[in-house]
């Protein structure tokens, strides 16, 4: 009897351990003027916190000053205390405001973390339709060539069974080739997003996604019909040649796992100065 008792003890207090899941994925750019660019991020999710922290390392020198240097920054939201920090680890600097204040804005944050410092990507619909000189509209899309291609057998891709996906647009202004790998096992993923999207959700915001994947973007937007994959992208790479130049971005996971929890992961390092806004 003692003996059953021991293994129940045993098996609830293991159930209802507290844990999080951590994920890292990298991001890799070479552009004209630009040079090259990679950017580290890494999310911690539990229930009732998420953190998430981004490195920016760039090339050149001059871009690099110009974006204010190599830098590391990141947020946290706390559920229980209803808060939201952010923070510059190279400045050793964090800002902290509530959730009634971001309430009280709409749903909107104050502080700013890391911008969108470098946009990319083809153009929007919108920008399609501008007229050109002549005053007719542009009808690139409607003269694209695409190619899609999905592999049969799987790849193991950063740990897991993976489907790839290759298209390719050829138009007036060059080729673009992108590779994609999607994987169905997708539930620490869809955990990971779900904490974050209840967490901006209490102080009244809308969680942004990512495009699910980068192919089916741009093929919705020039209304084009395609096979989609089911699942979740661990990794893409694109790549766009023309005349003048070309454009290469590789984005990868490199691990996602569930640990023990560890409340220092989500909190700020003490010697670090609070300030009431982040440079």
């Amino acid at each position: 009897m003692k003996f059953c008792s021991l293994i129940i003890m045993l098996f609830t207090s293991g159930l209802f351990a507290q844990t999080q899941v951590v994920m890292e994925d990298i991001m890799f750019m070479d552009a004209p003027y630009i040079g090259e660019v990679t950017t580290t991020t890494t999310k911690y999710a539990s229930h009732g916190f998420f953190r998430q922290e981004s490195s920016i390392e760039v090339d050149r020198f001059l871009v690099r000053m110009a974006m204010g240097g190599n830098k590391t920054v990141g947020s946290i939201l706390e559920g229980k205390t209803e808060s939201r920090v952010v923070y510059n680890n190279k400045d050793e600097e964090y800002a902290q405001e509530s959730f009634d204040a971001i309430r009280e804005n709409d749903g909107k944050p104050t502080l700013k973390g890391m911008s969108k410092i470098i946009s990319f990507g083809g153009r929007s619909k919108k920008d399609n339709d501008e007229k050109d000189s002549d005053g007719e509209v542009e009808e690139d899309e409607d003269k694209s060539e695409y190619e899609r291609t999905i592999s049969e057998p799987l790849e193991k891709v950063s740990g897991f069974e993976a489907r790839k996906v290759t298209t390719k647009i050829k138009s007036n202004d060059g080729m673009v080739l992108i590779e994609e790998w999607f994987t169905t096992d997708t539930t620490l993923f869809q955990f990971v997003s779900e904490v974050e999207a209840e967490l901006v959700a209490s102080y009244g915001g809308k969680k942004r996604n990512s495009p699910r994947s980068i192919s089916e973007s741009m093929l919705i937007r020039a209304e084009r019909t395609f096979e989609s994959v089911p699942g979740r992208m661990v990794k893409y790479t694109m790549e766009m040649k023309n005349d003048d130049d070309g454009f290469k971005m590789v984005w990868e996971l490199k691990f996602i796992k569930e640990v023990t929890f560890d409340s220092s992961d989500f909190e700020i390092f003490k010697k670090y100065d609070k300030v009431d806004k982040l440079d």
